[in-house]
């Protein structure tokens, strides 16, 4: 049995403004820079990612992202989020590109 490294078939990058991501590799960038996510900030990080410049409900995220419905009153994905953001950084015009949209759910600025 052969094992190839992670080099050998990249796989697919998701690119959106400063953020790199190679969902088969389980990788993330910011400005060049490897991004220490957890498994859950990824796996909403990616759904957000395939996603940019629209808005994702939190129904959606969770489903995606956590593999789970929504729950009542469930704050994970604020939590989660909300660490994203301070791990991310800002755009040039310094707001977050990880946007709340009001009634709607979150969104990745595209820049």
């Amino acid at each position: 049995r052969t094992q190839g490294t992670p080099n050998d078939s990249p796989g697919i990058t998701l690119t959106v403004g400063k953020l790199k991501m190679l969902p088969e590799q389980r990788r993330a960038t910011w400005e060049g820079q490897p991004l220490e996510l957890t498994s859950t900030e990824f796996n909403l990080l990616e759904v957000l990612a395939r996603n940019a410049g629209r808005p994702v409900s939190k129904h959606d995220l969770s489903e995606q992202g956590l593999g789970r419905p929504l729950a009542r009153f469930d704050r994970n994905i604020d939590v989660h989020l909300s660490s994203l953001r301070h791990k991310l950084g800002t755009l040039s015009d310094g707001r977050s590109c990880l946007q709340t949209v009001y009634r709607l759910g979150y969104q990745l600025i595209r820049e």
